[in-house]
C-alpha cells in the first residue's frame, strides 16, 4: 500500500506518541554514555592491534569526531581518551577489550529493547542468546565504525591500491561514499538483528536507514549551529556544561536511530496492510496471526 505524506506523518507522529520515542531515546542516551568511552577505547586499541599506527588513527579519529560532535562535547572526550591511554599500558588496554565489549554492549542492549518496542515485536529469545547478541553487534558494528574511519583516513591509498584512477577528484568522493555505505551497513545490522524479527528477512537498505544517516547528520551540525551561537549551558550548569551537551548530542543520535525504526515499521506495517488487502476472506484473528508471525 502507498502512502501519501500525510498518512505518513500522521502514523510517524502516532507511533512517537503511543511507543514513548522520546522516552526510550532518553533512556538509550544514558546507556550510551556508558558504552562512548568504551566504545572508542575499543577502536583505539584495534587500531593499534590491527594497523600497528595507533597515534596517527587515534588523532585522525579525534579530527573526525571534532568535525560531527558540539566542540565542548568532544573536548571533554578527547580530554578522557588521552588521560586513559597515558596511564594505561598496552597490556592493560588489549585485556581491557573484554571489559570495553561488556560495557559498550550495554548500550546496545537497551537500543534493542527500545526497537523491539518501536517495531511492536515481543521478546521472544533467550536471556542468554539476547545477552550474546549486543557483545556481537557491538563487535560487528565497531569494526564497521573502524572501516568507515579507515576509508575517511586512507580511502585514497585504499582505493588506488585496487582501481586504476590516479585522481583525487575522483578518488575522494569515492572515500566518503565508501564510508557512508559502510555506515549504511551498520544500521541495517542493527535494524535487522537487533530487534526480534522472527522469522529474519534481511533488508540491506531501508528508509529508516537513509533518513536516519541524513537525520543524523543534519541534526549534528544543527546542534553544533546552534551551540555556536546560543551556548550557555556553561553559564548554566559551569563545568558540567560539556557532559550536559555530550549527553544532549546521545539523545540526538538515540532518537535518530529510534525513528528510522519507527519509519521502518510504517513500511512493514503498510506492506502487511496491502498483504491483508489481497486476501479479503480473511478473518481478523487470521489477519492479526499473520501479522505476529510477519513481526
Amino acid at each position: 500500500m502507498r502512502l501519501n505524506y500525510k498518512e505518513f506523518f500522521t502514523r510517524l507522529y502516532g507511533k512517537i506518541l503511543d511507543d514513548d520515542i522520546l522516552g526510550n531515546a532518553a533512556q538509550v542516551a544514558f546507556y550510551f554514555s556508558f558504552a562512548l568511552f568504551p566504545l572508542l577505547l575499543f577502536l583505539m586499541t584495534l587500531f593499534g592491534l590491527i594497523l600497528n599506527s595507533k597515534h596517527d588513527l587515534q588523532e585522525q579519529l579525534f579530527l573526525t569526531l571534532s568535525q560531527v560532535m558540539p566542540r565542548s562535547a568532544f573536548e571533554l572526550v578527547e580530554t578522557t581518551l588521552k588521560e586513559v591511554t597515558t596511564n594505561a599500558s598496552g597490556g592493560k588496554l588489549t585485556f581491557g577489550i573484554l571489559v570495553t565489549l561488556y560495557s559498550a554492549s550495554a548500550g546496545i542492549d537497551n537500543m534493542r529493547g527500545a526497537l523491539n518496542e518501536v517495531y511492536n515485536l515481543t521478546e521472544t529469545r533467550s536471556w542468554l542468546r539476547t545477552k550474546l547478541t549486543s557483545p556481537v553487534l557491538t563487535i560487528v558494528i565497531g569494526i564497521l565504525i573502524l572501516a568507515a574511519l579507515s576509508f575517511v583516513v586512507y580511502g585514497s591509498e585504499l582505493l588506488d591500491a585496487v582501481l586504476p584512477i590516479d585522481s583525487q577528484f575522483i578518488l575522494q568522493p569515492l572515500e566518503w561514499i565508501t564510508a557512508l555505505v559502510l555506515v549504511l551497513l551498520a544500521f541495517a545490522i542493527l535494524y535487522n538483528f537487533a530487534p526480534n524479527h522472527e522469522p529474519l528477512d534481511w533488508k540491506w537498505i531501508t528508509p529508516g536507514a537513509l533518513i536516519g544517516v541524513v537525520l543524523w547528520i543534519a541534526a549534528s551540525y544543527g546542534f553544533r549551529i546552534y551551540l555556536h551561537y546560543f551556548n550557555s549551558y556553561a553559564a548554566t550548569y559551569g563545568s558540567l556544561g560539556a557532559m550536559i551537551i555530550l549527553l544532549l548530542w546521545l539523545y540526538i543520535t538515540a532518537l535518530v536511530i529510534l525513528l528510522g525504526g519507527a519509519i521502518n515499521a510504517i513500511f512493514d506495517e503498510g506492506s502487511g496492510i496491502k498483504k491483508d488487502a489481497a486476501d479479503p476472506e480473511q478473518t481478523k484473528g487470521e489477519k492479526s496471526g499473520t501479522e505476529k508471525k510477519q513481526r
